[in-house]
């Protein structure tokens, strides 16, 4: 199927002009064979059997009490330029 659609490729080339339907004809041939190879290998691949994985088990979470730190607010402190005097 592939040589046939490259002979007509190689003389489509050349400046046969007839063989351009043909090299077409084959392309569209390669295409459908593809296309139901394609179809084939999905059937294949939903037939076989999947692996089960196991469950995994939860632990249960034990509750811990957490208490709160609250950190005191610091406010930054300001620093005073020292005052210019105007003579």
């Amino acid at each position: 199927m592939l040589d046939t659609c490259e002979n007509e490729i190689k003389s489509l080339e050349l400046g046969r002009k007839a063989s351009s339907a043909r090299a077409r004809k084959s392309l569209q041939n390669i295409k459908t064979a593809s296309h139901s190879l394609r179809k084939q290998i999905t059937a294949h691949t939903k037939s076989l059997p999947t692996k089960s994985r196991t469950k995994k088990t939860v632990e249960p979470v034990v509750e811990a009490v957490v208490e709160q730190v609250v950190e005191p607010v610091v406010e930054p402190v300001k620093k005073s330029r020292p005052k210019k005097v105007v003579e």
